[in-house]
């Protein structure tokens, strides 16, 4: 999801940030749909679609040279998404954003891919555009792994970008929610195109992007959540968790569809991950060999909602 709204048309100002994330709820992972099942907001315009020069060219590239074949592609994959799952994340083209690349320490991660022995998860990758943009800027597909909740968006992906039987990223669906806590190493021999459950990517992980995300929960789930991403982490020197999600100066709750949702600043998202490393690792591991960097973004003003994204990274020293 990306870090920028501004491309949105004034005549839907009215979709507020809050509204925009929540969908990740239905649309990227984890919660069942009976509880949260947005309603129609808005029949589909098609002139909001407005590509950012670097995503118009990774499209042009990876999909088709042919603009209006593009266009026509866009707008086929978003009515199918929009009849089963009607939300402003797909009714706003947030499908198409390689926010992944947008973070502050993507060169790093993108560094470490191309000279080094990792293994990358995105977490809710919805129809896999980010990862597939990481493939073209140079990680290897086979140090790539996609997951989310819903086979039909992945289903999607293929059919954006027609690649359902050449896209070399291994696709899969799984919920977060149960994997176990637990941190104990776990012997290698992991092939990557045959995983199938997250549980299976225990202490394995050398990277692992969680874009908005956290947002969507309360702080004892955020908790829960963290401990579970660093099951799956290799807590080896090198490893990132990183991501951008709804941030605040002070750390808060923001209104939700149906839930309390805390949004962090980024002196309250190091603490937490300073609690939950040393819950896996101890203290003096957390004290000492780990680095969370998290910045605010300008204000984005949606209409009802002037709010900041958290830019963040967590990385092994």
């Amino acid at each position: 999801m990306a870090s920028s709204l501004s491309y949105l048309h004034p005549s839907t100002q009215y979709l507020s940030m809050t509204m925009m994330m929540s969908v990740h709820l239905e649309h990227r992972i984890l919660v069942p749909e009976e509880k949260l099942t947005p309603k129609p907001i808005l029949r589909l315009d098609p002139s909001l679609l407005n590509l950012s020069q670097k995503t118009r060219i990774f499209l042009c590239d990876e999909v088709t040279q042919d603009n209006a074949e593009l266009r026509r592609r866009i707008f086929d994959v978003q009515n199918e998404a929009y009849e089963k799952h009607p939300s402003p994340y797909i009714y706003a083209f947030k499908f198409l954003a390689t926010t992944m690349s947008e973070t502050p320490i993507y060169p790093t991660v993108l560094e470490a891919g191309v000279s080094g022995d990792t293994l990358l998860l995105d977490l809710g990758c919805c129809m896999g555009t980010d990862v597939r943009k990481l493939v073209y800027d140079g990680y290897p597909a086979s140090n790539i792994l996609a997951c989310d909740t819903r086979q039909d968006f992945i289903d999607l992906g293929y059919k954006l970008f027609g690649d359902a039987n050449t896209c070399p990223v291994h696709f899969f669906t799984s919920d977060i929610f149960e994997v176990p806590v637990q941190f104990d190493e776990v012997p290698p021999g992991l092939l990557t195109s045959e995983v199938a459950d997250l549980e299976e990517l225990t202490d394995s992980l050398t990277h692992i992007y969680a874009g908005a995300l956290f947002d969507l929960f309360d702080q004892p789930m955020q908790k829960s959540l963290a401990l579970r991403l660093l099951t799956l982490l290799r807590r080896k020197k090198g490893s990132i968790i990183f991501g951008v999600q709804r941030g605040l100066s002070e750390e808060g709750y923001v209104d939700g569809l149906s839930r309390d949702r805390n949004a962090h600043s980024p002196k309250s998202w190091a603490s937490m991950w300073k609690e939950a490393f040393a819950e896996a690792e101890g203290e003096e591991f957390a004290d000492t060999r780990v680095f969370t960097e998290a910045t605010l973004s300008g204000a984005s003003d949606l209409g009802m909602y002037k709010g900041q994204m958290l830019h963040w990274s967590v990385r092994i020293m």
